[in-house]
């Protein structure tokens, strides 16, 4: 059987992750501690981010004291995560792993950034929260941010181009997404390319994919079904970003006591 192809963001792209998609690192995980500390989960706590890509959340919480354990499904991300810290690990480790499957390791909270947009069916959303729920130890907490359907279908019905041009030691890179509608399933149907020109290396990648957008009545079910509570919602990494005013839907939670968990 042929492996199926793999979206080149993840794969042969994955060395211009960080450069094409430009996210405010430092800002988002002072507040992600703060909601941490507010949980009494405190500097010094095991982390597992949850689709890592190339770490730099990793790396940034683990800057405030948190010991992370970074996963993601693709190598080539896993190996630009190493690269980054190279032997100065200083309390973040990484590895090539699935989020669907719980770790032998338990933590005192996980974070799980966008991924949860790639997973489609109803049964793998329900598996995954159920794998989150068994790696976490009692009361451990939960932050996530998926993308909202309606806001997303608004946004992408009104601006369905995006288009990136960055420069990079390997040539001028240019990154093109269009995005269409499918409102029956609540999904993005995204066309993408990637477009490098250089001295050495001139190539193109096409790849199309689906996202399924989620809401808070979704995420609320999943998080009573598998015994989450104390539950927040927001627009952003931001207290002061009500839900709804983004295309995000940002959602903090906390585990039940178990005592039969490790």
């Amino acid at each position: 059987m042929s492996e199926a192809p793999r979206r080149p963001f993840y794969a042969e792209f994955a060395w211009a992750f960080d450069l094409l998609i430009d996210r405010p690192v430092e800002k988002e995980c002072r507040v992600m501690a703060a909601w941490l500390v507010g949980r009494k989960i405190l500097p010094g706590a095991g982390l597992l981010d949850a689709g890592c890509g190339t770490g730099r959340y990793s790396r940034e919480l683990a800057r405030r004291g948190y010991i992370v354990h970074g996963v993601d499904l693709s190598p080539e991300l896993i190996e630009v995560a190493k690269g980054m810290v190279g032997d100065r690990t200083g309390g973040v480790s990484f590895a090539v792993a699935d989020i669907l499957v719980p770790t032998t390791a338990r933590y005192d909270a996980i974070v799980c950034r966008g991924v949860l947009n790639d997973i489609i069916d109803d049964d793998r959303r329900d598996a995954v929260f159920a794998a989150f729920a068994r790696t976490l130890r009692p009361h451990g907490a939960l932050i996530l941010d998926v993308r909202e359907w309606d806001a997303s279908a608004e946004r992408k019905a009104r601006e369905p181009l995006f288009r990136k041009r960055v420069s990079t030691d390997r040539g001028e890179l240019t990154y093109t997404s269009v995005t269409e509608l499918d409102a029956e399933r609540r999904l993005l149907l995204i066309s993408e390319r990637h477009e490098l020109v250089g001295q050495r290396d001139e190539r193109v990648s096409d790849f199309q994919f689906v996202m399924r957008c989620w809401d808070r009545e979704e995420l609320s079910v999943l998080f009573a079904r598998h015994g989450f509570g104390n539950i927040q919602y927001f627009g952003a990494y931001d207290h002061g970003v009500e839900l709804g005013a983004t295309d995000r839907l940002v959602a903090v939670a906390q585990l039940s006591g178990n005592p039969d968990k490790p």
